[in-house]
């Protein structure tokens, strides 16, 4: 029993930290969208890629700038290497061998030393001590490359490419949301227009059973009622179940957590009525995104060709290094200056290409493929968004059309379902008749919704087409 009871407590506990976490946001479609833009994790990649394009740029120019590495190296030889040598070349003091020996003991005792080490005969000698510490600084700088001034060209092309990726992310989550949004909210409008519709239902319901019970009607009056009720309540229960789908999409496009609740302040009516659906409109692929991008590419295309073409030019760098080395019999002697012996040296490197038995013209020729497909792929794109325009034109001046029709048959159909309510009350009309009006009347209430939702996506998909942002 104790153990029950706590348990009961912690659920409590955690279904109340739950609701805590669980947060509500109000958002219209403009609101929607703005948060999307910012948070849904597609836009945020292309934002990452457009940042990332800056550092390659960087990278790019940097191939260019001066190059400056520092080295450092410390062996210890356990066993130095040895090679054989003539002694008695070594023990005669007049011999010209002697005689340079003693030149170098002079200005390198350590050397002069080893090289005195020798007996007669054949001996191995070493030119090595045990410790051995070399440092270098190298400064590098390119003075001419044909593939880099090429590189330098297309830097800001290759920006802009990230750059329009990101605003075509940025486009595209503009009509995803819109369209996630206008679906969830004809969703909650038609389950709440059924919900209207069955009030009225439920009171006759009721009231038609009173009568039958006092034996003034049929039992087949009662049992159409709740026919109707039942398939009221069912098409009520589609309908949110599609209401809380379309929640749930919206807020994943949104980049919202899925455990939020949201709720949307624009009602269809009021999103129609902002709609401009006149007829007013010209098309021009130019303000599309992917025009942009396509002539972009293009454009890097033939930089890919021309860097490809520069392999054909020599490579010109300078370089200077500069370092210094000691070599010790014990360890704690390279800490004094007078053992350490200083080297540098400047130059000029020339890598000109002479024979690659036709590697970069194969290169050359592959590039040339990949620039005329991007270009036949602009005149593809300009063709096809044409076409993309002219069928959303088409679509949305269907969606229009069907929309007033819509109107109009959800207003008779209220009408006559009005006039059957009052006659059935009355006494004078049918159930029947009652219940194929109510039925009517809910399957146009639907269309009607369902219609204006289509004459929004429509409008999307039009303004899309034309590169509305």
């Amino acid at each position: 029993m104790k153990k029950s009871f706590f348990t009961y407590i912690a659920l409590l506990l955690s279904v109340a930290v739950f609701a805590q976490q669980k947060e509500t946001h109000t958002y219209s479609l403009k609101e929607a969208v703005d948060f999307a833009i910012q948070n849904n994790n597609t836009v945020k990649n292309a934002r990452l890629d457009e940042t990332k394009a800056k550092a390659f740029n960087w990278e790019i120019l940097t191939t260019g700038l001066p190059q400056v590495n520092a080295s450092f190296e410390y062996d210890y030889y356990f066993k130095t290497p040895e090679i054989p040598a003539f002694t008695n070349s070594f023990s005669d003091p007049n011999s010209p061998i002697n005689k340079i020996i003693n030149q170098i003991g002079t200005d390198l005792p350590n050397v002069g030393t080893l090289l005195q080490q020798s007996g007669g005969g054949f001996s191995n000698i070493s030119f090595f001590l045990p410790n051995d510490i070399t440092t270098n600084l190298s400064i590098n700088q390119l003075l001419f490359d044909g593939r880099y001034f090429v590189g330098l060209k297309a830097r800001k092309d290759l920006y802009n490419v990230s750059r329009f990726s990101r605003e075509m992310s940025e486009q595209d989550i503009k009509y995803t949301v819109a369209k996630a949004y206008y679906q969830a909210e004809a969703a909650q409008e038609a389950k709440s227009l059924l919900l209207d519709n069955l009030k009225p239902i439920e009171k006759l319901l009721s009231d038609t059973k009173a009568v039958f019970e006092q034996g003034l009607t049929e039992e087949l009056d009662v049992n159409r009622l709740e026919l109707a009720q039942a398939t009221l309540q069912s098409q009520i229960n589609l309908q949110n179940q599609m209401a809380e789908v379309g929640l749930a999409n919206l807020k994943f496009q949104m980049g919202l957590p899925l455990g939020d609740e949201i709720i949307l302040k624009d009602k269809l009516d009021e999103l129609k009525g902002a709609a401009d659906i006149s007829n007013e409109r010209k098309f021009d692929a130019k303000n599309r995104i992917e025009y942009d991008l396509l002539t972009t590419s293009v454009i890097l295309k033939g930089y890919d060709k021309k860097q490809k073409q520069g392999g054909y030019y020599p490579t010109i760098s300078a370089f200077l290094n500069y370092g210094w080395n000691t070599q010790t019999q014990k360890f704690g002697d390279m800490f004094h200056r007078a053992n350490w012996y200083q080297q540098g040296l400047v130059g000029l490197s020339i890598k000109l290409p002479i024979f690659d038995s036709g590697l970069k013209n194969a290169q050359i020729k592959q590039a040339r493929m990949e620039e005329l497909k991007a270009i036949n792929d602009f005149e593809n794109f300009k063709n096809a968004s044409l076409l993309q325009y002219q069928a959303a034109e088409s679509g949305l001046n269907t969606a229009i059309s069907d929309e007033a029709i819509s109107q109009k048959t959800a207003d008779l159909s209220k009408k006559i379902f009005n006039t059957n309510q009052s006659k059935f009350k009355e006494g004078v009309g049918s159930s029947f008749e009652l219940v194929q009006s109510e039925q009517d009347y809910a399957s146009n209430v639907l269309k009607h919704v369902q219609s204006v939702m289509n004459l929004l996506n429509a409008k999307a998909d039009l303004d899309k087409a034309m590169g509305v942002k």
